[in-house]
């Protein structure tokens, strides 16, 4: 069982995700501002993700090792690594069958091609949701250096995310879109109160979102041509690496 203090935290770090997805589309309304940001959460996201995630990945590692008790052999080496590997190619998969999927039906029906490609999009991104949502009531979030690294990379990612649902879907995502990302992080939250996983599933979930934040930073957050800014970039690594490595 969690101490009070532990549920206080992890409740605050909900709490924060929530009010990123409730103001996202006012705080970034600005096309210039958007890529500013993208350039900094893209550079947050790259030092989280080596400096942070793949250190706690060698850890997760051990603990699938210890769990089933493999000596050698591949997944010895490598299980958790190739989990990672699903998660990135399965947000891939679904970004390329949305898109796909769209072209078709926009030649039939443009409605009906927005309104299919929205709630592609919008359950994708509510499963990734409920996970995140799970894992911060599951995690023990008691030291204030991961509470810091967790909600300053994720909540950049969610408001990345934002933002690119809403210059893709407009009204439907701030009428519609952002309530069901807010629901699906309280419905994830809710499932870890009175559902707990094996530790090795959960272990098993936070590689699959490892794996889909770097699609993700890869795909939509990395400085492209003249959209992004090197200088951003750069400031965003360099200063979340110091804060990652030393705080």
């Amino acid at each position: 069982m969690f101490t009070s203090s532990e549920i206080f935290i992890n409740l605050v770090v909900i709490t924060g995700f929530i009010l990123i997805h409730l103001t996202s589309i006012f705080l970034l309304d600005k096309k210039g501002d958007v890529q500013t940001f993208n350039s900094f959460a893209a550079g947050v996201g790259i030092s989280y993700a080596i400096i942070h995630l793949l250190p706690h990945l060698a850890y997760f590692q051990s603990v699938l090792i210890d769990e089933f008790g493999w000596s050698s052999g591949l997944l010895y080496t490598h299980g958790v690594y190739a989990i990672v590997l699903v998660g990135l190619v399965l947000s891939y998969i679904a970004y390329k069958i949305d898109e796909r999927s769209f072209n078709v039906l926009v030649k039939k029906d443009l409605a009906s091609a927005k309104k299919a490609y929205f709630w592609s999009d919008i359950s994708f991104h509510m499963i990734y949701n409920v996970m995140i949502g799970y894992l911060v009531i599951a995690n023990t979030l008691n030291e204030p250096f991961y509470v810091v690294t967790y909600f300053v990379a994720f909540g950049l990612h969610f408001l990345m995310n934002d933002w690119h649902l809403f210059h893709h879907h407009g009204e439907s995502f701030a009428k519609m879109g952002r309530f069901f990302l807010i629901g699906a992080i309280l419905l994830g939250a809710a499932i870890s109160m009175l559902w707990a996983l094996p530790y090795f599933v959960l272990v098993s979930i936070e590689a699959l979102i490892t794996g889909a934040l770097l699609m993700n930073i890869i795909k939509f957050e990395l400085p492209d041509g003249g959209e992004g800014s090197i200088k951003v970039f750069l400031l965003g690594t360099i200063c979340s690496g110091i804060l990652f490595i030393f705080i």
